[in-house]
C-alpha cells in the first residue's frame, strides 16, 4: 500500500492550460472573436506573475460494502458516491483524497477587477479561473499517476462533489480526511470552497483500476457546463 501526502505549488511553466476549459464556461459552443481572443491572451500573460496555482492529496485505503450500494469507504470515511461514480471506484485497492486550486492570488486579483467594475474582464478572469484549476488537476493526475505506476498501480479519472450525482454536501467528508485549509482552500456551511477555483474530488487507484468512459459519455445531465458530449444537444 501507498502511504503519505503531497502538496506543492504547480509552476505555470508545467500548467497546460486548455483553451476548451475557458471556454466551455462561457457558453455553450462559445467561440470568442479576435478582439476577445487577445484579452483572454493579454489577461494569462498578467497571471503568470500573479497566479500560485497549488495541489495536495493524500492516500487512503479502499473499502467497500455489498449492503451499501452507490458507498465508498476510504479510509475510515464512508462517502455516497452515487450510482454514476460508484462503478468506476470498485476495482480500487486505494483512493487518493485531493486538492487543486487556482490559488488565493487569484481569488484577491478577481476581487479587485469586480470592485473595479470591469464586468468584461471579470467575466473573462472567471472562465480563465476555471481552465486554471481544471489544468491543476491535470497536473495533479499526472504526479499521482507516475507515483504510482511505480506500485504497478493504474488509476481512474478524477470525480468529484457536485457532478454525476455526488451531493456537494460530501465535501464535508471529503475534506475531513484533508488537514485544515489545505492549499489555502477553505470550506463554508454550504459545501463552497474558497479560493471559488477549486476542485477537490477522489482517484481510484490500484493494480485492477484502468481508466475508462468518463462519466460525462454515460451521464444523462445534458446541462452541465462540464458535459462536452452533451453540450451540443442542448
Amino acid at each position: 500500500m501507498i502511504a503519505g501526502e503531497f502538496e506543492s505549488e504547480i509552476p505555470w511553466t508545467e500548467l497546460s492550460l486548455d483553451f476548451e476549459d475557458i471556454y466551455l464556461s462561457m457558453g455553450k459552443n462559445y467561440r470568442p472573436d479576435a478582439c476577445t481572443s487577445a484579452s483572454i491572451d493579454s489577461l494569462i500573460d498578467s497571471l503568470k506573475e500573479i497566479c500560485h496555482p497549488r495541489m495536495y492529496y493524500t492516500f487512503r485505503d479502499a473499502k467497500f460494502s455489498d449492503s451499501k450500494k452507490n458507498h465508498v469507504t476510504a479510509g475510515d470515511t464512508e462517502l455516497h458516491t452515487g450510482a454514476i461514480i460508484t462503478p468506476y471506484l470498485m476495482d480500487a485497492d486505494q483512493f487518493v483524497i485531493f486538492v487543486a486550486t487556482a490559488g488565493n492570488e487569484f481569488q484577491c486579483y478577481q476581487n479587485e477587477i469586480k470592485k473595479s467594475g470591469d464586468i468584461y474582464k471579470e467575466f473573462l478572469l472567471d472562465s480563465i479561473g476555471t481552465g486554471i484549476a481544471e489544468a491543476s488537476v491535470r497536473y495533479l493526475c499526472g504526479k499521482v499517476e507516475k507515483e504510482v505506476s511505480l506500485h504497478n498501480y493504474g488509476v481512474s479519472f478524477p470525480y468529484s462533489p457536485g457532478y454525476c450525482g455526488w451531493h456537494v454536501s460530501q465535501q464535508q467528508l471529503l475534506f475531513s480526511m484533508l488537514p485544515p485549509s489545505p492549499c489555502g482552500v477553505r470550506l463554508n456551511d454550504s459545501s463552497l470552497m474558497y479560493p471559488i477555483k477549486s476542485v477537490s474530488g477522489i482517484i481510484a487507484v490500484g493494480s485492477r483500476v484502468k481508466k475508462q468512459k468518463y462519466g460525462c459519455e454515460l451521464c444523462g445531465k445534458v446541462d452541465c457546463y462540464k458535459n462536452r458530449n452533451k453540450a451540443n444537444q442542448l
